[in-house]
Formats: structure tokens, sequence, C-alpha cells
């Protein structure tokens, strides 16, 4: 059973308390509903069906990606699918970017908008004599008639991926008026799935559906240290004000570190996107914050997890175990357990400017060597072509 429960905004708004109540029932619900899918897989046997990524043999490969958030994907991935293959994006009829908005995808009239403009920009591809060979993008199950997909494949033998960025809070999603909304729905329409948590993987081998750990990346051309600028910030911080991120600043505070935090709610406000990548060469320590919602114990791998090393200068986080996989945590980043673990390391970090500087070099090298977008999508095409 999937659980959802909602309260206006404006009434929280009015009542602080109500408002405290419903953060920690909506991290319990989060929580909840993981371990749910949880135990769902646990003694459910591997699908039959053997699981082997699909086979993309072409030279030149013609890629239509399917985003939502031109930000995000502009940070380094469009720019390495390009470098590929003959990249399309998808656009909405008036030529914005991306997938109507994700909030509304239980509108019908969004559903309808989104799938006639995707059978729109295939009929394009194809009347150019340029059919997608590869469709890949962030969807989810009621995002679009992802019949749309199974007939493209059928049609021009196009391989279909998914990327899953927050499986582990929006696998199901809710129960819409003709699917799971989240990426859960789409399984049967799809060739692969790309997920950022580990543990899924095995949900979807379950479900007979090939996937691959995929986590987040940077790119070494937009993040990158600037010696030449001066380390006017002692610790930034970039992302919305709301719940553990708001303690941790103010108890950093309070205990006389200066933080420059941006986004919406923070006294500087939102911070361009073309802004960041100084922000963050400018900055002695990265401030990570990996927890999910309103949750302070239960995280998920982050773009600034390889932003931040990018950028050259030194990266905490919350102590994600997954990090522990991509990183050596000691040497080339650092966590906290807690706010005050938080608050002692910043304080000790920012009067050891030879420790802190050697983590950052340390992390700067692995993210180049490992964790660059073109590299993600370079292993994965490799793939695809080895079938």
């Amino acid at each position: 059973m999937y659980f959802s429960f909602k309260l206006t905004t404006e009434l929280l708004k009015r009542n602080p308390i109500l408002a405290k109540i419903n953060q920690h029932f909506k991290s319990y619900l989060l929580k909840r509903n993981y371990s749910v899918i949880v135990r769902n897989y646990k003694n459910i046997e591997l699908h039959s069906r053997r699981c082997k990524l699909p086979k993309l043999n072409k030279s030149v490969i013609n890629i239509l990606f399917l985003g939502s958030d031109y930000q995000q994907d502009s940070s380094g991935m469009l720019q390495a699918l390009k470098s590929l293959g003959n990249t399309t994006v998808f656009t909405k009829e008036d030529g914005s970017y991306g997938l109507n908005p994700s909030a509304h995808l239980t509108s019908l009239n969004v559903f309808d908008k989104n799938t006639k403009r995707l059978l729109e920009i295939i009929e394009q591809m194809e009347a150019l004599e340029e059919p997608p060979h590869l469709i890949i993008g962030q969807m989810w199950g009621g995002t679009f008639d992802a019949n749309i997909l199974d007939a493209v494949r059928r049609r021009n033998g196009t391989v279909v991926i998914n990327i899953a960025m927050d499986d582990r809070h929006t696998y199901w999603g809710d129960m819409g008026s003709r699917k799971w909304m989240g990426s859960y729905g789409l399984i049967p329409h799809v060739d692969a799935v790309l997920t950022a948590a580990p543990e899924c993987v095995e949900w979807y081998l379950k479900e007979g559906c090939s996937a691959l750990f995929f986590p987040e990346a940077s790119d070494p051309n937009i993040f990158y240290p600037m010696p030449q600028l001066p380390k006017v910030h002692d610790v930034c911080f970039v992302g919305a004000r709301y719940g553990i991120r708001e303690k941790i600043v103010q108890e950093l505070r309070s205990a006389g570190v200066s933080v420059s935090a941006f986004g919406s709610g923070w006294e500087c406000g939102r911070l361009p996107t073309e802004d960041v990548p100084r922000l963050f060469a400018q900055s002695k320590i990265v401030l990570g914050i990996g927890t999910i919602g309103h949750c302070t114990d239960f995280y998920a791998l982050k773009l600034r997890d390889f932003d931040g090393p990018m950028s050259g200068s030194f990266y905490l986080t919350s102590d994600n175990p997954d990090l522990r996989e991509l990183y050596e945590v000691g040497r080339e980043i650092e966590t906290y357990r807690d706010i005050y673990d938080c608050v002692e390391k910043v304080k000790w970090y920012l009067e050891h400017d030879g420790e802190r500087e050697s983590i950052a070099l340390a992390g700067r090298q692995r993210a180049l060597n490992d964790h660059t977008w073109l590299r993600r999508f370079s292993d994965l095409f490799a793939s695809l072509k080895a079938g």
C-alpha cells in the first residue's frame, strides 16, 4: 500500500505548529513508503527473463532527450549527450524547454499536451529520415501516453532508457487516473532504467527490466577551480530553506561561522544558475545536505555531491553511505553525522587550510577521473553497443 497525505500551503503558513507536525508526518510517510517497497521486493525472485541491456548498433546515434528542468539538465548532461550523438531536445509547443511540469501531471490537459507534442517531435524526426535511435530522459508514469514509446520501438527499433534520479521517494509515486505516476509506471514501456539509488537496480531487475546504477555527475567545463579569484566565502550553501537545512545553517552561524546561503527562502534569494560555479570556486567549504525532503536520516545522492568537488573546493556533506562507493571519505571529501558534527568539522577545517585544500585537490581529481557526465554516458553507450 502507498500512503499519501496533503495539507494546503495556506493553512500551514498560518499555523507554524501544524506545519512542524506536517513536516514530521511527511518524513514518517516517506520512509514508511520506502520500507513498504523494500518489503515488497524482499521475497520476489529475480525475473526469469535475463535482463540484458538493449543493443544500440549505430555508428551515428540520433538521440531524443526528454527533460523537465533546463538548469539541471544543462549543467553537463545535455552537453555530454550532444557530444555523443545528434541530439534533439523535447520542447513544448511554445518552444520552451522540457515536458510540462511534473507538479501538474495529474491534469488531463498536461498529459494530453505532452502526448501530442511528443508525437509531433517523433514524426518530424522520422519525416527528415532521422528517426530517434535512442529516447532517453527523466520520465514518469503519468507524463504522457507511454504507448508512444512502444510504437516507436516497433517502428524504428528505438531504444528507450529512463533516468530515475529520485527512486527512493518517487519510485511508485501517486496512483493517477491511468497508472502509477513514478518511474515504476514506465517499466513496461522502456528497455532499461538508469537509477541513482544502487539498491533500486534490483527492484527493476525483479520486474524484468534492465537497470544500471547511474549516479549524477558534473562537467569540468562548467565547474572548475578559479585560483585567480579570492576565497571570499567561508561556507556556501545552495538550496531552498526548510527543515534540517535551515537548522544546520542557523547552528553554524550561531557558532560564529559565516555562511553564504542562496535559494528560495534565504536572505540572499535564489542565485542565477550561471553564477553557481563561481560561488563554489570562491568558497573555502561547499556545504552539502544530502537528506530527502524533511527527513534528517534518509539520504539520496545530489548534483552538489559532484559539482562541489569538481569546483576544486573542499566539500562537506551528510554521511550518506552511497558516497563511500564514489569517494574516499576523509581524503577526497568529508562527511558529518549530525548538525553538531557538521559545526565541529566546519570550524576545524576553516582553521586548517593545508588539510582542507589537500582534500579539495584530491576530490577534484576523483571527480575528473570518475564523475563526469561525459564519462557516464560514454560508458553507457559503450555497453549498449556491446549489447
